[in-house]
């Protein structure tokens, strides 16, 4: 099973409208779909035509249910057509954050939710809160692919490297890396600022934007105003055939696998992070880890590492400026590069490790 999430802490960029018809348009071509509303306000639930007051169970009472026992996910699944279902969402969905804070594992448990589906659909689709909280992060944990809608005009870069920078943090406790592409959505090629701002996406994320663009189109929101998916509003619509050639692509990409039993260590380079860079340093028989560095001066005790619990990660975030800096781990008494770190800066001394921020 392919779990998709799409997400931007940004509304009005076409998030639930791609979530729904991608899964409209895939279950169309003979896929068997799985949307999963983890968004409050639940339009995912509204756009599929459902009153969310009125659903028997939705994914708050999986999640709760979660934090005291074993759940069946089946138990909230509304079946749409013989190859959609949805898991839908309500209002109570917004108090979840506040008791899965106090949970241990709380950003899995949407991954746990999902487990016993895996060879019951093709694809699930997860349709994201407009925020990066923890109902977010349960979302990123379980998912293979993720989807970045990004509205054209209004390319928002700043949003979009801070939801990067986020889904490298989850990528940091995965052994396969989520793979992310942006979406261009409500495109209108006939303005040169949506010509631009495509392009600056497509340099911006190195290639990995989709061919499909959905272009602007009145259809869509009347299909979401009217509770259905484009496929059944207006199947003409150049909406509807922009989202038929979405699913045609992702349909043709090969699907990410789940890696076996690894004889190598984890990789984990430094992150470059709105806060500061994130240092990481992989040794589950470590007892004591410190960065040190030229913007330290290279004082052994001043940046203790933090063991995350169960990893086998020590990990610290320091606050730093633009520029080049050089540094080494400390571990247990032993001076040692940064293994994951191929940037190397030659000294009188040997060499350290270096990176640069812009």
């Amino acid at each position: 099973m392919r779990i998709v999430a799409i997400i931007n802490q940004k509304g009005g960029c076409g998030k639930t409208t791609s979530a729904i018809n991608l899964g409209a348009c895939l279950a169309h071509a003979g896929k068997r779909v799985l949307v999963v509303d983890l968004d409050p306000q639940a339009h995912a639930t509204l756009g599929f035509g459902m009153n969310p007051g009125s659903c028997h169970k939705s994914v708050y009472d999986l999640l709760v249910a979660k934090g005291s026992g074993s759940v069946d996910p089946r138990d909230a699944v509304i079946s749409l057509n013989e190859h959609l279902d949805l898991i839908p969402s309500d209002v109570m969905l917004s108090t979840a954050e506040p008791l899965l804070i106090r949970e241990d594992r709380r950003e899995y448990y949407l991954a746990d939710i999902l487990a016993p589906l895996r060879d019951e659909y093709d694809f699930t689709i997860i349709d994201c809160p407009p925020n990066i909280g923890v109902l977010t992060f349960n979302a990123l944990h379980a998912c293979s692919e993720a989807i970045i809608p990004m509205e054209s005009g209004l390319f928002a870069l700043h949003g979009l490297a801070k939801l990067l920078e986020t889904v490298e943090v989850v990528n940091l406790k995965r052994s396969t890396p989520i793979v992310v592409h942006a979406l261009a959505t409500m495109y209108d090629r006939r303005t040169r600022i949506a010509r631009e701002s495509l392009e600056e996406l497509r340099r911006h994320m190195h290639g990995h934007v989709f061919k499909a663009v959905i272009n602007l189109n009145v259809k869509l929101k009347e299909a979401a105003g009217y509770g259905q998916t484009i496929l059944d509003y207006d199947r003409s619509s150049s909406g509807c055939k922009d989202y038929l050639a979405l699913a045609r692509e992702i349909m043709a990409t090969r699907k990410v696998k789940k890696s076996g039993p690894r004889d190598e260590r984890p990789i984990f380079k430094p992150v470059i992070t709105r806060e500061g860079v994130l240092f990481t340093y992989y040794s589950p028989r470590a007892t004591r880890v410190h960065v040190v560095a030229d913007f330290n001066d290279w004082k052994v005790d001043e940046l203790p590492m933090e063991n995350v619990e169960g990893t086998g990660m020590w990990q610290r975030l320091v606050p730093l400026n633009k520029g080049r800096y050089e540094y080494k781990f400390y571990v247990d008494g032993q001076w040692v590069n940064d293994p994951d770190n191929p940037n190397r800066t030659l000294n009188e001394f040997g060499e350290n490790s270096s990176i640069e921020i812009e």
